[in-house]
């Protein structure tokens, strides 16, 4: 995958990968944090085990706290969201981001940012459906390849800064006086 092994450390459990269920709360959690983020199921996977650790907590309740933040989920213990909250933090931070030797075509671009954001919110309402989540996950890869960064919460970004600088008709014209008319 795109992102920087090294980065995330530690390593993913053993245990949780055992554990890992696509329908239980673990396999909802590596779903809502892919959507959440944006990132792989394998950083989603490691910012659970290193959020449970920092926690002291099972990977059973980090999984309910990664799961209560989608919106109108019920609040985790304290402990468990600071942990998760600063584990999400640390994997944002540890991508190095990268410019592609060619930009691709905006219309291009503008249709694989529209297909992402489609699997992103489809995610984010169904996390425990694997097979969603993998189309995700490789639109995801198709956007860091595309715009050349190895981590698809920088790709993102990156993508709508093009595609908001690439609108058809130009950028939006200042109406009323600020216009200089």
């Amino acid at each position: 995958m795109p992102e920087p092994e090294s980065q995330l450390e530690p390593e993913i459990e053993p245990d949780l990968e055992r554990e890992l269920d696509e329908t239980s709360d673990l396999g909802r959690a590596i779903g809502v944090l892919m959507a959440l983020l944006p990132c792989t199921a394998r950083t989603a996977r490691r910012v659970l085990a290193q959020a449970a650790r920092a926690a002291g907590v099972s990977h059973e309740q980090i999984a309910r706290a990664a799961v209560a933040l989608r919106a109108g989920a019920a609040p985790a213990p304290g402990s468990a969201e600071a942990a998760l909250r600063a584990a999400i933090d640390r994997a944002l931070a540890a991508a190095h981001p990268a410019q592609p030797a060619l930009l691709p075509d905006p219309h291009t671009l503008r249709h694989h940012l529209a297909h992402f954001r489609d699997l992103r919110r489809r995610t984010l309402t169904a996390p425990h459906d694997p097979a969603l989540r993998a189309r995700y996950e490789d639109a995801g890869y198709t956007l860091c390849v595309l715009l050349g960064h190895r981590a698809v919460h920088r790709a993102l970004t990156a993508a709508e800064q093009l595609v908001s600088a690439h609108r058809p008709g130009g950028p939006p014209q200042l109406a009323g006086p600020e216009a200089g008319t």
